[in-house]
């Protein structure tokens, strides 16, 4: 017997109609209170981010570069040091920060998607049409001629 403590747990396909639905009301309110939550943070971090630089000598060198003065110029030019250093996970940040990451990808898996609903399409009016017996097919007479050749290749 495992010692987890699952071996107490009832699935929710196995309680009541009741119980299943003030299960799930829960589990959907707490999902909303961490969904909050996650926004609130992600607000303050931006809110320090556009603060300005708490340091004087960074204060300074932002200011002789021209650079706004604030926590995210201040972070993006150490991370900017770290990658001409050639630290490859700041490189990584870089990119990732510029909005460069992926953009190849993006665009080949779009194309992808858009070819594979146009053969769902096709298999679909193909499937439609033999249902209803209009596959239009013709006979060429490729297989027809290929009847002699094939019996002389296998005779050999």
């Amino acid at each position: 017997m495992p010692r987890d403590g699952t071996e107490n747990l009832i699935p929710v396909t196995e309680r009541t109609k009741k119980e299943a639905r003030e299960i799930s009301r829960k589990g959907g309110i707490a999902s909303g209170k961490a969904r909050r939550e996650k926004a609130n943070l992600k607000k303050k971090v931006n809110e320090i981010l556009s603060m300005d630089v708490f340091s004087p000598q960074f204060k300074e060198m932002l200011e002789e570069k021209g650079l706004s003065v604030t926590n995210q110029t201040a972070i993006a030019t150490v991370l900017l040091q770290k990658a001409l250093k050639g630290d490859m996970r700041a490189i990584e940040l870089l990119v990732k920060m510029n909005g460069n990451e992926g953009t190849k990808d993006s665009l080949d898996k779009k194309e992808q998607k858009e070819r594979i609903e146009a053969l769902k399409l096709g298999n679909e009016k193909l499937r439609k049409q033999i249902g209803t017996s209009e596959v239009d097919v013709k006979d060429d007479g490729f297989i027809k001629s290929l009847e002699g050749v094939v019996e002389e290749t296998w005779l050999d």
